[in-house]
């Protein structure tokens, strides 16, 4: 019963492709109870895991879905990990100031959540913490390691001077 109402909560789209497809595990394995996995066929066969990420409508929905919010930038990466079968690129992030949650004392190591469906391309459209810019992130936590909220919408630019887009 708590996995459905997770689901109702956060106002998920599930879309199978295709024939065969199966569900991959639900909200507690879905970054931020925010996404629905389905299998659907690959170009020249075999499954292939894709994801219907939920869309925020303000940065304030996004705040209060994430575990973690903070102020930071990316000063390297320092890895590789997995979801959903894509690699995830693992980055050390010098947190400025925490907002929400409590990711303990010091500088924090978040993946960029990949898209998915992407024809073999990680990140497509480029992978939103590659630059060493103040950016605010979105995070929930995934088997222990953290990871952006979405592709598209865990992390926004926060240049200095700018104002908190959500209280």
């Amino acid at each position: 019963m708590g996995k459905l109402v997770a689901l109702a909560l956060v106002g998920l789209l599930v879309s199978v492709l295709g024939s065969g497809c199966s569900l991959v595990p639900g909200p507690g394995a879905a970054p931020s109870g925010g996404a629905a996995t389905s299998g659907g066929p690959v170009p020249g066969g075999g499954a292939e895991t894709c994801v219907d990420w939920v869309r925020f409508e303000t940065p304030q929905d996004q705040y209060d879905k994430a575990g973690v919010v903070l102020i930071g930038k990316s000063v390297s990466r320092t890895g590789e990990t997995s979801i959903y079968g894509y690699k995830a690129t693992t980055h050390l992030v010098e947190v400025e100031q925490v907002l929400k949650g409590d990711p303990g004392d010091g500088n924090l190591r978040i993946s960029s959540m990949p898209p998915t469906c992407t024809g073999g391309e990680t990140y497509p459209d480029g992978d939103p913490l590659d630059p060493n810019q103040r950016v605010i992130i979105f995070a929930t936590r995934q088997g222990g390691d953290w990871f952006t909220m979405t592709p598209a919408q865990g992390v926004l630019p926060f240049p200095q001077g700018t104002k908190l887009p959500f209280h």
